[in-house]
C-alpha cells in the first residue's frame, strides 16, 4: 500500500503545479553546494493531500546534480521534476540521487514524508557541478 501511495503522490506532483511554498535556491558566492534546511508537513492539506517543501533552482543541461537528503525520523524522500514539469527518474523513495541534467531551465525539488501523515525536519545537501 505505501509503495502505491508513493507512487499515486509522485504522479499527482508531476501533473499539477507545485503546491505550498516554493522557495528559490542561491548558492553562496563561489560555492556549488547549499545546505537547505526544512520541515515536511503530512496529513490534510489544502490541496486535499500533503503539502510538500518544494525548491526551485535554475540549472544547465549537462550539469550534474546531486542530492542528499537525511531526515530526524527517517522518513522524507524527494522527488525532482525538470522544466516543463518533466519528472526526473531519481528511483523509488529518493533520499539520494547524482544525475546529469537534460535541459537548461527551471528545476523543482519537492521534499516529502514518505508515510504521508508524520513531520519530520529535513536537511537537504544540494550540489551542481559543470
Amino acid at each position: 500500500m505505501r509503495k502505491f501511495a508513493t507512487a499515486f503522490l509522485a504522479l499527482l506532483l508531476a501533473t499539477a503545479p507545485a503546491w505550498g511554498k516554493t522557495t528559490v535556491v542561491r548558492f553562496p558566492k563561489g560555492r556549488t553546494t547549499v545546505i537547505l534546511k526544512g520541515r515536511t508537513t503530512g496529513g490534510p492539506s489544502e490541496s486535499g493531500g500533503m503539502d510538500p517543501i518544494t525548491y526551485r533552482l535554475r540549472a544547465k543541461a549537462g550539469q550534474t546534480l546531486t542530492l542528499h537528503l537525511t531526515s530526524a525520523k527517517k522518513n522524507a524522500i524527494f522527488g525532482v521534476w525538470a522544466p516543463g514539469m518533466n519528472p526526473v527518474d531519481v528511483g523509488q523513495n529518493a533520499t539520494d540521487w547524482s544525475g546529469a541534467l537534460p535541459k537548461t531551465g527551471n528545476y523543482e525539488i519537492s521534499v516529502w514524508p514518505e508515510d504521508e501523515a508524520t513531520n519530520t525536519t529535513f536537511t537537504l545537501e544540494v550540489t551542481i557541478r559543470d
